[in-house]
């Protein structure tokens, strides 16, 4: 196996050594691996602004990932993923909700469209559970799209090791989803660099990640979906509507025109006398789409209120709950 990673990553540094210098490294001293371990390790950097480039070589062009948003459900947040061009996955993959969860090293998604179309839109699958040893097996909803008929698939981390990645050495994974064909290599802070369908290896070209520019990220034409930027508040129904007891609310934030990054919203839920029952939101927040889950467990059936507030702007709509 380690054969298999090494030729990968071998070629992954010839092609794009000019944009990311990443080197494989045989091993590592046993005093690094213990400070090395000691401390937080995170293989799915998440958070607002980050970019990951990949230059797709059979046909000449970059596919671009982004995380435009984040939100919080049930106490956790998530945050949105898109993909700027088509990558050759099914349309269905462009809009992704993750979570990473520090303590089982395991990425999420969040069925806030219903992938399994089951009407249950509160459902959390898993994506990646990377830190499980080599020949682990686990079943993983990364290629969880009903175009392809492949409801779940087999996840095999064929392979750990060390790779440097500018001058940040750090642990990857080899993993091979045995249903789709499909081999990536996964690095600890830096996602994924490079997969492998039935086409060329994919290898990342350029990144952004937490603030921090890698390589060269280039201007893509956005043809194969289309993302734009929301020009106003926007407060939708809620879903579904009758509900018991969650219901999802969709809200857009504009871009701001004075120059600033982020508007202070607040999303509150009133009762039927205008009493405060639940702040779903109080945060500044960045020009984007965004979703809510309101859990009203322990509240009584009837008519409730949510407003979006933000300055001198309130959009307030109304739901009904029945028990």
């Amino acid at each position: 196996m380690k054969t298999i990673s090494m030729m990968i990553l071998l070629f992954l540094s010839n092609i794009c050594l000019a944009q990311i210098n990443i080197e494989y490294l045989n091993d590592v001293s046993a005093e690094f691996k213990e400070k090395y371990y000691s401390q937080k390790r995170i293989c799915n950097p998440l958070q607002v602004g980050n970019v990951w480039q990949y230059y797709i070589s059979e046909d000449k062009r970059y596919a671009t990932q982004m995380i435009v948003s984040d939100t919080l459900i049930s106490n956790r947040r998530y945050f949105l993923r898109i993909n700027l061009i088509d990558t050759g996955l099914p349309k269905d993959s462009l809009l992704l909700w993750e979570r990473y969860d520090t303590l089982t090293k395991s990425t999420y998604t969040f069925d806030i469209y219903d992938y399994d179309n089951d009407g249950n839109k509160s459902e959390e699958f898993l994506v990646d559970s990377l830190d499980a040893g080599v020949f682990s097996r686990y079943q993983s909803y990364k290629f969880f799209f009903e175009s392809w008929g492949y409801p779940v698939v087999t996840a095999l981390i064929k392979d750990t090791g060390w790779i440097k990645v500018s001058e940040d050495t750090v642990l990857f994974r080899t993993v091979e989803y045995l249903d789709v064909f499909t081999t990536e290599i996964i690095a600890d802070n830096y996602g994924l660099i490079c997969y492998q369908t039935e086409s060329p290896l994919i290898c990342l070209t350029g990144a952004i990640i937490g603030g921090k520019k890698y390589g060269t990220i280039v201007s893509v034409e956005n043809n194969d979906i289309e993302f734009s930027m929301p020009s106003e508040f926007i407060l939708e129904n809620n879903y579904p509507n009758p509900f018991n007891p969650t219901t999802t609310i969709n809200y857009s934030v504009p871009q701001n025109k004075n120059g600033n990054s982020y508007f202070h919203v607040r999303l509150i839920v009133y009762d039927p006398l205008g009493r405060e029952v639940a702040l779903l939101v109080n945060e500044a927040k960045p020009s984007g789409n965004y979703s809510v889950v309101f859990n009203a467990k322990g509240l009584p059936s009837g008519v409730y209120y949510y407003s979006l507030i933000s300055g001198s702007t309130i959009i307030t709509k109304s739901m009904v709950l029945i028990k």
